[in-house]
């Protein structure tokens, strides 16, 4: 019992001790609540909204400012007033035990007091944009006012840089003073919200009349004055050139002046009315078109004295060519009765010819312009320059064919030379192989031999012909030259098998009465030498069974020949 009594006091002492926590944890809170009011209410919106009066608000600003103070004086007599009666409901709750309602009214609490804290700080905020647009349109109407003061001074200072421009940028700039009077009325009145529409059209429409101002003088200066100036050049200039014999691919350069000239005009007009994107564009039309008619006067006073230059230079080298090309072909003409000319060197000649008589032609027009006052002198320099160019490969042809041609005289003297040596080396050939006594000569030598012969003599009848082909007795040189030498390889190969052969023939003689085989080879080699005249074939049948009988006996006898 006394157990149970115990327990009892212990859970009344845990409950409370926990409502005595709680009371004094809520009351924390509810008293950091209002403390979060009563620092709203320590802002004195109420004066600063007591102070916005001073703005002298006027219109739909006016309304607006009114309609925050009401906002504002709903959250005093009603928010902070149902806030102050919740905070007083939870003080008394607090004493009692009903925790669940309590803790469901301090969070109730806490949301008031953040509603109230939120419209608070937007009603400030509010009340701030009406200050700031306030001082925002007290400094335009100021700003504004000094800048057409400005404007109104630069017009009437600097009339003469506008030109006919000057009465429709009064016009705007008198446009824009009216609506700035509108837009100073409504600001210093405080109608806010209608001054800040005239506002911004003002802005975009001073910034454009600016513009205006700060453009249109340049581009007047340059359609009265620089274009005036340059046309009247160009006029001048034109006429002086006409004057002067100069002519022209463009013979319409003076309607073109005058076409250039009403453009500036009417170009002028559209400057009067303000339209400077178009202005802009023809201006770029009209100065390109000057630069042109410059370009075109300039391009012909610069080739003039190049023409006067150029002229006796083509005249000089069209003669030089012509003697070049005269001489050249009689040259070929007399070269072609004793040689044939087979890579088209008169034809050359002749298309070169024909060339030079059209650059003399060409060059004689030109004269015949000039002199009768006619010529355009631009054409004619690139003309002449071209003639230059290929007169200056017309000789490096006619050099190249001259030079082509030029040694076959002594191509046909050396031709002739060889051939001499080439009778003389065969006739040798003959004598040395016929200074051998042998019985007879192979047929395959034999034949080549009488080829490389029937040669030299096909090469002796070509030579001495009344017109000869010097290409081909060169080609004809080149193969006797390497059939020769083929026939003195020959040569020392018949006579170096013949002579071994003998020699081992009578080498073996010693040898055949006492063997059998080597009498066979001996018979066998001494018929291929006697009658077949097969030299190297009798050798080798010799030389293999001396081999064999007495081994390194035909080494030993071979190098005795070649003297090793």
């Amino acid at each position: 019992m006394l157990q149970v009594l115990i327990g009892l006091i212990i859970i009344a002492a845990i409950i409370v001790g926990g409502l005595y926590i709680f009371r004094k944890t809520t009351t924390n809170r509810v008293n950091d609540i209002k403390a979060k009011k009563y620092r709203l209410v320590e802002l004195h919106v109420e004066q600063e909204l007591q102070s916005g009066l001073k703005m002298s608000l006027t219109g739909e600003s006016l309304e607006e400012f009114k309609q925050l103070q009401t906002s504002f004086d709903q959250i005093r007599n009603e928010q902070f007033k149902a806030i102050d009666e919740l905070a007083d409901n939870i003080a008394r709750e607090i004493k009692g035990i009903n925790v669940i309602k309590t803790q469901s009214d301090v969070k109730m609490l806490d949301n008031l007091v953040n509603v109230a804290q939120h419209d608070v700080t937007q009603t400030r905020e509010t009340l701030n944009d009406f200050k700031k647009i306030d001082q925002k349109h007290r400094q335009a109407v100021s700003k504004l006012e000094k800048k057409y003061q400005e404007l109104r001074k630069q017009l009437l200072s600097q009339n003469f840089k506008f030109g006919d421009s000057i009465d429709n940028l009064e016009d705007e700039l008198s446009k824009l003073e009216d609506e700035f009077d509108k837009f100073s009325t409504l600001t210093t009145n405080g109608d806010h919200a209608s001054a800040k529409e005239i506002l911004a059209t003002l802005e975009v429409n001073t910034n454009h009349l600016e513009s205006l101002i700060s453009v249109i003088p340049g581009l007047y200066k340059k359609l009265q004055s620089d274009y005036a100036d340059q046309l009247a050049e160009l006029k001048a200039g034109y006429t002086k050139l006409v004057g002067d014999d100069f002519n022209f691919n463009d013979g319409n350069i003076e309607t073109q002046i005058a076409n250039v000239e009403t453009q500036r005009v009417a170009v002028l007009g559209k400057l009067a009315d303000l339209d400077v994107d178009a202005v802009t564009k023809a201006d770029e039309t009209i100065e390109r078109q000057i630069d042109h008619l410059y370009e075109l006067m300039q391009t012909e006073i610069d080739a003039r004295p190049q023409v006067t230059e150029i002229m006796p230079q083509v005249s000089k080298f069209i003669i030089h060519a012509q003697n070049q090309n005269h001489e050249l072909m009689l040259e070929l003409d007399r070269l072609g009765q004793n040689y044939t000319l087979d890579h088209g060197e008169l034809e050359t000649a002749r298309g070169l010819g024909e060339q030079i008589r059209q650059l003399e032609k060409d060059y004689q027009n030109d004269l015949n312009a000039i002199e009768a006052k006619q010529a355009v002198d631009s054409d004619i320099l690139a003309r002449q320059q071209e003639a230059l160019v290929q007169l200056e490969q017309i000789e490096k042809q006619q050099t190249e064919i001259n030079d082509s041609v030029s040694g076959l005289q002594n191509d046909e003297r050396r031709a002739k030379e060889t051939l001499r040596q080439f009778a003389i080396d065969i006739h040798g050939i003959k004598r040395h192989i016929e200074g051998l006594n042998l019985p007879g000569l192979p047929k395959a030598y034999l034949e080549y031999f009488f080829v490389v012969s029937d040669e030299i003599k096909k090469l002796d009848s070509d030579i001495n012909k009344i017109k000869i082909n010097m290409e081909d007795i060169t080609k004809q040189l080149l193969i006797v030259q390497s059939d020769l030498e083929t026939l003195e390889e020959q040569t020392n190969d018949v006579k170096d098998s013949a002579q071994l052969a003998e020699r081992l023939l009578q080498y073996a003689n010693r040898l055949r009465e006492n063997n059998a085989e080597v009498e066979a080879a001996v018979q066998k080699a001494q018929k291929l030498f006697d009658e077949d005249y097969d030299y190297s074939a009798s050798l080798e049948t010799i030389a293999t069974v001396l081999d064999k009988v007495e081994p390194g006996s035909y080494k030993r006898l071979e190098d005795n020949y070649y003297g090793k």
